[in-house]
């Protein structure tokens, strides 16, 4: 095409080893500013050096035991001996207990026991002098100690761990306070507290309450055993073994970093399969009212790091602004099928094309209708879709490469409306509903309407039996004009010699209507059960083995829109979920299709392992 710039040529001579540039600089930054960022937020974390003959780290209820030759050094310039460690990360505090002695720039003291309460800079002491006495500490003012002040009553508490085994078993660990805790020359319970345990060269731990770090950037998997060998307060580092239906059993990598507003993410997913996925996800928020995200994926097929047969990028960049009692938002979107050079590889020319897509909308926040126990919101939004090296449409023969589009959006909901006055909320019922109303207009010449209505009745039978019985409908419209039957032909579809002439009153106007019952058991956080039965009419009807079935997700689900063509009559979804120990459940779950089109039971049982 006149004019058009090959997209595959020009970043083919911008990638290193299969990584464009951009994202190589990208990641480059964001290294940069997540090692300021560190550099600073640890600079004023109290940080424990711990040694001992044996360390043990208990996970669900972050303690760490330290028993024999215990040695502890502070950031603050303190050093420690004794026989028993014991600190609750989760309260910040520890206890050193027997033959206590420490030492520090004012001199040195020797005592029966030591409380360390880091939040509040308070340190508890036992002395061993001519009268019994009880030293306190303030503000790390270890030259002035405060004689003879009441202490809390659980001080020099040690936990009762019973028979409980240590998730993990080490001599070392460096602490940071209210943060994270490294350990060095472990061994890790894999059965998590059946005590089979293999020996690993480092092992991290992050409790803090940044929820950044918390940020995923890898797809699903059946099964997610992860090793953070790496990290401090403001990164992480983590090995995933891992297991799915698709790629079956590999590994993966991410890393993470934060700063106060912003954070990256950065991960290979499979690392050891040929076709790899290589996922930047960045965030900064400048102010409380300002946010910017970008993701980023680049797709290679390729033998480890040796020069890809196959290479393809997107990017998504969101940038969010709050305004008064509503939300603006602008999402650019990238795409790059091909980022090879161009030629044949593995017998396969790649394809080049290169679309991108604009989106500024804007939506109120959820508001009440007076006094009514109704709520509304509503949104709107202006679109640009282009791609110079394909039609994005024909129509009448005109090729559409460029299409603008606008948006109105409103909603009217209403939330658990309670029906009854009791007390107990098992005599009352709830009812939710809401209408959703959106009209998408395009440069083209048509427009697409959709209206959704959706009706729930719920009710708590006992603390374990929840139900609900809902039903939905949703009308879908595209609309042409006088064009409706160039756009949409007459069609009779022949299926095993089969016609279905009804088919053939489809003109680009569908209804889905469904009826769903779904019952859930719960019993005290173990063991969960949840059945969803549905019943399905539609319009076009559902035609058996004409509409392909879903795809199937890396999990083994099936992959759908909330409401698709060709779905089957009925359908029953079960899902149970056990909890096997205070760290992993198990949870499974499969579909059944009443042999709609010869399908029976889903494709897949999906199990996942939860941790």
């Amino acid at each position: 095409m006149k004019g058009a710039r090959n997209p595959s040529t020009n970043a083919g001579g911008c990638t290193i080893g299969g990584v464009p540039l951009f994202i190589r600089s990208i990641g480059a930054i964001a290294f940069m500013l997540a090692v300021l960022c560190c550099g600073r937020a640890q600079a004023a974390m109290p940080l424990i050096h711990l040694q001992a003959d044996s360390v043990g780290f208990y996970y669900d209820r972050f303690l760490i035991e330290a028993q024999g030759h215990v040695q502890v050094r502070t950031s603050g310039g303190m050093s420690m001996t004794g026989d028993a460690f014991s600190m609750d990360l989760k309260l910040n505090r520890f206890v050193l207990a027997g033959h206590v002695h420490m030492q520090n720039s004012d001199g040195a003291q020797d005592g029966a026991a030591l409380a360390d309460f880091i939040t509040f800079n308070r340190i508890y002491f036992v002395p061993i002098t001519s009268e019994p006495d009880r030293w306190t500490f303030l503000n790390g003012d270890f030259a002035h100690p405060v004689k003879g002040r009441e202490m809390p009553g659980d001080t020099f508490y040690f936990p009762d761990l019973g028979t409980r085994r240590p998730f993990l078993i080490s001599t070392g660990a460096v602490i940071g306070a209210g943060s994270f805790v490294r350990f060095s020359g472990n061994h890790v319970d894999i059965a998590n507290g059946m005590g089979a345990y293999v020996p690993t060269s480092s092992y991290y731990v992050n409790f803090s309450s940044d929820i950044n770090l918390a940020q995923n950037s890898l797809a699903g998997a059946n099964y997610d055993a992860t090793w953070q060998f790496a990290g401090g307060a403001n990164a992480i580092s983590a090995l995933h073994f891992r297991y799915d239906t698709i790629n079956k059993t590999y590994l993966s990598f991410e890393q993470h970093w934060t700063g106060s507003k912003a954070y990256a993410v950065f991960s290979v997913n499979p690392m050891t399969r040929p076709q790899k996925f290589w996922d930047l996800l960045l965030s900064d928020q400048p102010s409380d009212k300002f946010q910017v995200r970008t993701f980023t994926q680049l797709a290679t097929n390729q033998t480890w790091l040796q020069r890809p047969d196959a290479s393809g990028q997107f990017t998504i960049l969101q940038a969010t602004w709050a305004l008064p009692r509503s939300y603006a938002q602008l999402a650019v979107q990238d795409t790059n099928f091909s980022l090879l050079p161009p030629g044949v590889y593995d017998g396969i020319a790649p394809i080049i094309d290169h679309p991108w897509q604009l989106a500024l909308s804007s939506q109120t926040l959820d508001h009440r209708i007076g006094h009514t126990p109704f709520y509304e919101h509503v949104g709107y939004g202006v679109g640009y879709v282009h791609d110079a090296a394909r039609v994005l449409q024909y129509l009448q023969g005109t090729p559409y490469t460029t299409i603008w589009n606008h948006n109105l959006d409103a909603t009217v909901y209403v939330p658990s409306f309670k029906l009854g006055n009791s007390y107990v909320e098992t005599k009352n019922y709830y009812v939710n509903a809401s209408v959703d109303k959106n009209r998408q207009w395009f440069s083209n010449g048509h427009y697409t309407d959709s209206t959704t209505s959706r009706l729930t009745l719920s009710k708590m039978f006992d603390n374990h039996f929840v139900s609900y019985l809902g039903y939905t409908v949703q009308n879908l419209g595209d609309y042409y004009g006088k064009l409706q039957t160039v756009a949409y032909p007459s069609f009779v579809p022949v299926v095993g010699g089969v016609l279905y002439p009804g088919y053939a009153a489809f003109r680009g106007l569908a209804t889905f209507r469904e009826v769903a019952l779904g019952v859930t058991y719960t019993n005290g956080g173990n063991f969960s059960a949840s059945l969803l039965a549905r019943k399905h009419d539609d319009f076009p009807k559902p035609i058996p083995n004409f509409f392909a079935p879903p795809p199937l997700d890396v999990l083994g689900n099936e992959i759908q829109g909330q409401y698709y063509l060709g779905e089957p009559t009925y359908d029953v979804r079960a899902d149970v979920r056990v909890r096997v120990n205070d760290h992993t459940s198990i949870d499974v779950s499969r579909g059944y299709y009443f042999n709609f089109g010869n399908r029976g039971w889903s494709p897949e049982t999906v199990i996942q392992v939860l941790q």
